[in-house]
């Protein structure tokens, strides 16, 4: 194994690891995910600093909405984000639009007076992509969801969370693909891709849009389905958000959904042959099984030793009897030490293995896992899992089971591109706010160092909805091949580049 170049910087004193809470032992994506320092993200501009008063009075007044300035009621809590990190980031002015008609307004705006702007929906960019020196544009308002029983389709606004299109397809017994927290914004989660447990058995999230209307540049708004816009339409699934336009809302298709059997099991200090057996039995099991697997440091309660600590949660579309069969290979080599099977109605288990976790500091790097889990990567996560010696943080690694559904269209069928994978890897640390500089750039020294060693073994790009701002070559990671088309169509539909970020598709040159 090729050793990361700072291993010495990376030694220190053997710590037992702290004690796992749920979202730091389940390693749950939505948590432990980040990106630069927040100083290095969005600096400020000279014509920012010099705007008048009168220019945002003259924009209040041409929104139906409000526009909240720093000091006034509700600005600091809507102004901050999911990932603490980025929290000293505050926008100017944050316009609460009540109609697209507010979102065109901002954006002709913001375009005569050369501010930065950015959408929030959620507020769970990884990276603080949603936060901005300029103007924040609130799609909070832009919320309703409603169900065409006759069609089968589920129409949510741009601002919606996914936790208000839960209680919306709980209510008429259908689902989409759908991730684990209720207060990600639906747009963005669609935008990117979408990951979720039912991915395997019906596709990704984006799988299933039929249509979406976006504010473009210009101020207009648009439609983009398959016969209308069919470009657009074919950037905004798997294109990643703010990029192309302000999403305003979307109509996906839906499923029909059953009871399901959901599965939470812990195992500590496992075998080698042990990770093999697991992801093995995996990758063998049916398009009705979704799973997420976590590996975290961990000691051998007998001998003291560090070990490997293994969380498996997911769910499975059979019974209880049948996913045991499915798992046997697994239950002979090891008896967990925490085990929880349950079958029940699907929305009941959704309420079951959500992530209600709120803010933290965090950040994640991922890549796609092309063909099976690599068994040489095996001794690499146990090198590194064993290097992390922090009483206070965390950092795991952990795999989302992909495959099935999710490589069935082809790489350029949308602008999702990662076709090919059987898991998504992500590497994840987290820190307390107040926990010193010294340990916060050790985590990142562990992070980056992993990160190096697991990407080859790998062998597929990064998730777009993981943003990573260290990442290098991030076009080609998050696109692939789709990258010149994208390009092509930002060029198309803003010409000025008038939707930028760090990590924004580059428009192409004429």
């Amino acid at each position: 194994m090729n050793h990361h170049p700072n291993e010495d910087a990376l030694a220190g004193p053997i710590i037992p690891p702290m004690a796992m809470s749920r979202r730091n032992f389940l390693g749950v994506g939505t948590t432990l995910l980040g990106g630069l320092w927040a100083e290095r993200v969005f600096p400020e501009t000279a014509d920012q600093a010099t705007l008048p008063p009168k220019a945002w009075r003259d924009l209040a007044l041409r929104l139906q909405g409000r526009l909240l300035r720093p000091g006034q009621p509700g600005f600091s809590s809507l102004a901050l984000p999911n990932n603490l990190r980025y929290a000293s980031i505050l926008p100017e002015a944050i316009a609460i639009c009540a109609s697209t008609g507010d979102i065109a307004q901002c954006l002709r705006w913001c375009a005569d007076h050369g501010i930065p702007l950015v959408a929030r929906g959620g507020g769970h960019s990884y990276a603080g992509y949603s936060c901005t020196s300029g103007l924040m544009i609130n799609l909070s308002a832009i919320n309703r969801v409603s169900y065409d029983k006759a069609s089968g389709r589920v129409t949510v606004g741009g601002g919606a969370l996914n936790g208000a299109l839960y209680s919306a397809l709980q209510a008429v017994g259908r689902s989409v693909t759908h991730g684990r927290c209720p207060t990600v914004g639906a747009g963005g989660f669609l935008l990117g891709g979408g990951i979720g447990f039912d991915m395997r058995a019906n596709g990704v999230g984006s799988d299933k849009v039929v249509s979406t209307e976006i504010v473009l540049a210009d101020g207009s708004l648009v439609t983009a389905s398959a016969t209308q816009n069919p470009d657009l339409f074919w950037a905004c699934r798997g294109g990643a958000g703010g990029n192309f336009g302000i999403n305003t809302a979307f109509t996906l298709d839906t499923f029909a959904i059953d009871r399901v059997a959901v599965f939470s099991l812990q195992w500590s200090a496992v075998s080698d042959d042990f990770i093999a057996t697991l992801f093995q039995t995996l990758e063998a099991a049916p398009r009705g099984l979704g799973s997420r697997v976590g590996l975290a440091p961990g000691l051998d309660a007998a001998s003291g030793a560090r070990g490997i600590d293994v969380t498996l949660l997911g769910q499975f579309n059979g019974s209880v009897d049948e996913l045991r069969d499915i798992l046997q290979p697994v239950f002979l080599m090891a008896t967990p030490t925490h085990q929880i099977i349950d079958r029940m109605h699907y929305w009941t288990g959704q309420s079951y293995i959500v992530d209600p976790e709120g803010a933290s500091h965090y950040q994640e790097r991922s890549r796609f896992v092309n063909g099976g889990f690599p068994e040489a990567a095996i001794p690499v996560i146990r090198a590194w899992l064993r290097r992390w010696n922090l009483a206070e943080g965390s950092g795991l690694i952990k795999f989302f089971q992909t495959g099935g559904a999710v490589n069935d269209p082809s790489a350029d069928a949308s602008a999702f591109v990662h076709r090919s994978s059987q898991w998504l890897a992500a590497i994840g640390i987290q820190w307390q706010g107040d926990q010193s500089a010294a340990e916060q750039q050790w985590m990142h020294r562990w992070q980056d160092g992993f990160y190096r060693e697991i990407t080859p073994l790998a062998g597929g790009g990064a998730f777009q909805n993981f943003v990573d701002p260290s990442l290098e070559n991030w076009e080609t990671a998050y696109y692939g091949t789709n990258l010149p088309r994208l390009r092509k169509i930002k060029a198309r539909v803003d010409p000025t580049n008038l939707f930028h970020f760090p990590q924004s598709i580059p428009p192409a040159q004429a």
